[in-house]
């Protein structure tokens, strides 16, 4: 049982308002293939260029990530934090729905949403790992099944909004959908472990009577205790680049995140120049996510087991993902994308759950938040180039078939670094100690 975790019932609040934050926020990531179809027909502009709205978006939603995990533990909470991301989301959006040209969607979308929902991407996905430690795979898997939910019903929803309303009414209700995450983030408590001013808030908060002095100096010194017990931390640990291990899982991770993001424009795509309809897009978006809610479970309770290590689990999936990118384009066909929007939902989109659980192999909860926010700023730069790279790649070549190619061989490059995680951090020790002897023999010499 999740409970186990926690004595408070409220955990199952935080994870309720996680799950649906998650399915708002993926939900909508993973169903702008039906509008940059959309985009591409209405605004008639060139493949690449158009990828740069989504792209922009997805780099600011990690680059603002330890931004958000540092205020939200240092200097205001993460209900605060959250509900401002998602206002922000919310306005970018609805302001896209009045623009005359795409490239002011590159302002409102990619920029002012991109900004908000990277407020609420990595604190909702941290404070989780507060709440939960037996079972914290398992809770992560849950939070991901909503991404999985969202996955399914936002194209069919895209798709019935932009039929119905068209791409601007559309965006209009799209916007208001975003809204709610404010609503999920009101239902967040900050985790024991960051309450700070506590007895502050209390202050603030206690209205019913009028404190006497001396409950008031026992408040404050109760803040004061508990500011110097836990003094503010730097926004970034650049140490942790001499972990040899955060560095080799950092570059997977960057390998594996350009690898799943760029498929959300090469299906649309690669479907738009067979000939297939929105209708067909969205079915095999629906599947992508229709495939995470039965893998992301499955796979978390796998790596809770300790049956395989997690590493290698990670590695497989990263592996058999690209192995699928490399074969698609010799196959056409519904059907084929059909096996392939399976295979990306079980094996590539499994990689989330995973960033906490190996980073937590090599540093302590509490430095979770620096490790994380470190992790996604360097994922942002993948993150804002896949998309793009993707759509150049078929501007230049004429299909999408290139651009398949190059996504499977890095995701496939991922897997490996996942896999070989233990011979290359091996490896960087024996060089240390080499280097550590023969500064001691140098030293040696030189006394002698």
């Amino acid at each position: 049982m999740l409970m186990n975790d926690r004595s408070s019932c409220y955990t199952y609040v935080v994870l309720l308002a996680t799950t649906i934050t998650a399915t708002i926020y993926i939900g909508g990531v993973t169903s702008f293939g039906i509008i940059y179809k959309e985009l591409l027909d209405f605004y008639h502009t060139r493949s690449g260029d158009t990828a740069m709205i989504s792209s922009l978006s997805n780099f600011l939603n990690f680059a603002v990530a330890p931004f958000a995990n540092y205020i939200s533990e240092v200097y205001f909470s993460f209900r605060s934090v959250m509900m401002t991301g998602g206002l922000l989301a919310s306005l970018g959006i609805f302001l896209s729905a009045f623009v005359p040209r795409m490239e002011y969607w590159i302002i409102t979308y990619g920029i002012l949403s991109g900004f908000g929902f990277g407020l609420v991407y990595s604190p909702c996905f941290t404070v989780v790992n507060f709440y939960f430690k037996r079972r914290r795979a398992l809770a992560i898997g849950i939070v991901l099944l909503g991404t999985g939910i969202g996955s399914v019903l936002f194209p069919i929803l895209y798709k019935f909004l932009i039929h119905t309303y068209g791409l601007r009414g559309a965006v209009i209700v799209i916007s208001g959908l975003t809204l709610n995450l404010c609503v999920c983030a009101a239902l967040i408590r900050q985790p024991e472990e960051l309450t700070k001013k506590i007895a502050l808030l209390h202050l603030r908060t206690k209205t019913d009577h009028i404190a006497s002095q001396e409950e008031v100096a026992v408040l404050k010194e109760s803040v004061h205790n508990q500011t110097d017990n836990h003094p503010k931390r730097p926004l970034f640990n650049f140490y942790l680049f001499h972990n040899a291990s955060f560095v080799i899982y950092n570059l997977a991770f960057m390998c594996n995140i350009f690898a799943y993001l760029s498929n959300f424009v090469m299906i649309p795509g690669h479907a738009r120049i067979q000939g297939m309809t929105n209708s067909d897009i969205a079915v095999f978006l629906s599947t992508i996510g229709g495939s995470m809610i039965f893998a992301r479970p499955s796979i978390g309770w796998l790596a809770d087991s300790k049956l395989v290590q997690k590493r290698n689990i990670i590695g497989t999936c990263a592996i058999l993902g690209g192995i699928f990118s490399l074969v698609l384009p010799w196959i056409q066909g519904y059907r084929w994308m059909i096996v392939y929007s399976v295979s990306f939902g079980i094996f590539p989109s499994s990689f989330f759950m995973f960033i906490p659980l190996l980073l937590l192999e090599i540093v302590t909860l509490e430095n979770l938040p620096q490790a994380q926010g470190l992790l996604y700023l360097c994922l942002s730069v993948s993150a804002g180039l896949s998309q793009p790279a993707a759509g150049w790649i078929k501007d230049l070549t004429g299909d999408w078939d290139a651009s398949f190619h190059v996504s499977g061989a890095i995701s496939i490059l991922a897997g490996v670094l996942y896999m070989s995680e233990p011979i290359l951090r091996k490896c960087n020790r024996k060089q240390k100690a080499h280097n550590a002897n023969q500064s001691d023999e140098t030293n040696g010499n030189q006394n002698l």
